[in-house]
């Protein structure tokens, strides 16, 4: 039992405690009852004078007080409060159908804004660049450009290109800038900016020149999925690093590693071909990976092809002048 345990039927703090005490006793005199509270004898008398009015306790012809049944007392409080709870979940109904009625269509428009004309885009992109605390993360599909636009201090931008993009436009690492990331996947579903997570950008396709208009999402649930999209093809994306210009020089047993898991061979037989253990293979091949800043070999693959890491393993690939089948590889020396 609660310290109030009628407290929800609208019973004061003092009646409360007198009712309890009241069932306890067999007639209470007023100023004993006040003395067992713990209260001057004026609370006391209106405690009880307040358990009367509700129908608790009433008064003896010898100047006592006594409860009212629990059950024939508290019964009548029960099925009132019950009955308000009621018809307050009915009002409570009636009020939300009449919230969505009245603010439904606003909805809409508090979570998707729509800025027309080539001007007013261009001044919305500019302020969406400028309120950038922490990070913009952006879709570039078509043909790759590097970003360019200056950013506040301090914040970093993460960028998705599409991989026949890139190729159209030449190879290029991400600028020298540590605050930019890169990535690369096949394919991307839209334009897209995002920053802080807080707001997100739809921008219209760059071969709409006429009339464009760009939807600007604020804080919801579809700002949620954009950004939740956004992680996932990030996550999925090859990282796109910037070429030195002077390629590090792999060993020649990285080198055949390579040339081996590009024409798909497992690691057992990549050990046997070698002479090494499976496990000097895998080292090997994390290596490369970290190298090439890859999370698997697909990506490795990728990026080596990217990369001009192939160029010095042709020799070693099956089905390429000057190479040779998996079972007959040499082995390095040394």
């Amino acid at each position: 039992m609660t310290e109030r345990p009628f407290e929800a039927l609208g019973l004061s703090p003092d009646a409360d405690q007198a009712y309890s005490l009241l069932v306890s006793n067999r007639g209470v005199a007023p100023a004993e009852l006040a003395r067992q509270m713990g209260v001057a004898a004026d609370r006391g008398q209106a405690a009880c004078g307040e358990l009367a009015a509700r129908g608790l306790a009433r008064r003896g012809r010898d100047g006592n007080w006594y409860p009212v049944p629990p059950h024939a007392g508290f019964r009548p409080l029960l099925s009132r409060a019950q009955e308000q709870l009621r018809l307050g979940a009915e009002l409570l109904d009636r009020l939300d159908v009449e919230y969505q009625r009245v603010h439904q269509g606003h909805r809409a428009e508090e979570a998707v804004q729509v800025v027309a004309g080539a001007a007013a885009i261009r001044r919305r992109v500019e302020d969406f660049r400028g309120s950038a605390r922490r990070e913009i993360a952006s879709f570039v599909p078509g043909p790759a450009v590097a970003p360019r636009e200056p950013l506040p201090g301090g914040v970093r931008r993460r960028v998705v290109f599409e991989r026949a993009g890139l190729e159209a436009a030449g190879a290029f690492g991400p600028p020298g800038d540590p605050q930019i990331a890169a990535r690369v996947v096949g394919r991307l579903p839209a334009r897209l900016g995002i920053a802080d997570r807080e707001v997100a950008l739809l921008p219209p396709a760059a071969d709409q020149d006429a009339d464009p208009v760009m939807l600007v999402v604020l804080p919801s649930p579809l700002l949620d999925t954009l950004t939740a999209l956004f992680d996932a093809v990030w996550a999925g994306g090859v990282p796109l690093v910037r070429r030195p210009d002077d390629r590090q020089p792999r060993s020649a047993l990285r080198s055949r590693i390579l040339a081996m898991l590009v024409s798909g061979s497992t690691d057992a037989a990549m050990a046997r071909s070698l002479g090494v253990a499976v496990r000097t293979v895998q080292r090997h091949v994390a290596a490369m990976q970290r190298e090439a800043g890859v999370d698997n070999r697909i990506q490795l693959v990728w990026h080596a092809a990217r990369h001009g890491w192939l160029d010095d393993v042709q020799g070693e690939l099956p089905g390429l002048p000057g190479g040779q089948d998996g079972g007959s590889a040499r082995r390095p020396s040394g």
